[in-house]
């Protein structure tokens, strides 16, 4: 495998972030507008330990397909005194590029999720070793830092949009704007949808009325900015109910994407996708098995 040295790499970063920017004109957000901040009435560990990430059934080996989704949320340094969920949410740019490389010098290929959804319709075949690069939120870092590193390596990402927060931001979470994202969607990015406002799928205080609206609500967003639709809905918080599946399917969706842990796909129950969360202090070793478990 190959690891690059701390020079090395933020020198390879910087040169394709700058071909990047200027390539394709991406400016940055001078006029920011300020977000009110997501749904915090969650503690930590309720978000991100709970039954939520506990493992899906086992699939029917006919009916299974091992295909390692991979997770994250930022990738760039934690600003100062980020607190403990920031924190774990933010995967260096360092090393994000270690984690690619690896992927490619063990002979993963990237696809998208509309390329699974294709393949469990018996549409197209998939690479030997598969592997989705996955990214909640829509922050700009992550638009800034990951796509030079995705593009060096000849592989593609799947950017979930939470898509009322482009051009906002909320305390230290910036999001890239529009223009960013289909600048991204040009250069074979894959954009897929986040909710319109991030809520909390299991939150009782949210009527089915709200939830179809908010999902439908998404699509259009995404259809208005980027011209397409997609069908593809990664749950906040991988927090959902039946009814918010229904509803989810009757707004358009064909894949519903969780945080449960997991690498193994049920091409039978689409809805409920598993995937390989990658944390702040995810080492190498870690990250190999995660993959190939």
């Amino acid at each position: 495998m190959l690891i690059l040295g701390s020079a090395a790499v933020i020198v390879a970063l910087a040169a394709a972030g700058l071909w990047y920017t200027k390539k394709h004109a991406v400016a940055g957000n001078p006029q920011v507008k300020s977000q009110p901040a997501q749904e915090e009435n969650l503690t930590y560990e309720a978000k991100y330990q709970t039954e939520e990430v506990k493992p899906l059934p086992v699939p029917p080996p006919h009916r299974s397909l091992k295909l390692p989704i991979l997770m994250y949320h930022h990738i760039g340094e934690p600003p100062p005194n980020p607190g403990k969920i920031r924190e774990d949410l933010t995967v260096s740019p360092e090393n994000f590029q270690q984690q690619v490389q690896w992927l490619k010098d063990h002979g993963y290929q990237s696809i998208k999720f509309s390329e699974l959804y294709q393949y469990s319709l018996g549409q197209i075949s998939l690479p030997k070793k598969p592997v989705i690069i996955s990214f909640d939120d829509g922050y700009q870092d992550v638009f800034d830092n990951a796509i030079p590193v995705l593009r060096q390596a000849g592989m593609t990402g799947s950017f979930a949009i939470i898509t009322q927060y482009p051009a906002t931001h909320s305390g230290t979470n910036f999001y890239a704007n529009w223009d960013e994202i289909k600048a991204a969607q040009d250069l074979g990015m894959e954009i897929v949808s986040h909710t319109q406002d991030h809520f909390d799928g299991k939150n009782p205080k949210y009527s089915a009325a709200f939830i179809a609206n908010n999902l439908a609500g998404s699509v259009s967003d995404i259809k208005d900015h980027l011209g397409f639709t997609t069908h593809t809905l990664i749950y906040p918080y991988g927090r959902y109910t039946p009814q918010y599946l229904e509803l989810a399917k009757k707004a358009g969706f064909t894949l519903g994407i969780t945080v449960h842990a997991g690498n193994t796909v049920d091409l039978d129950n689409l809805m409920e996708i598993p995937r390989v969360r990658v944390h702040h202090t995810t080492t190498l070793k870690q990250f190999a098995e995660a993959v190939e478990r």
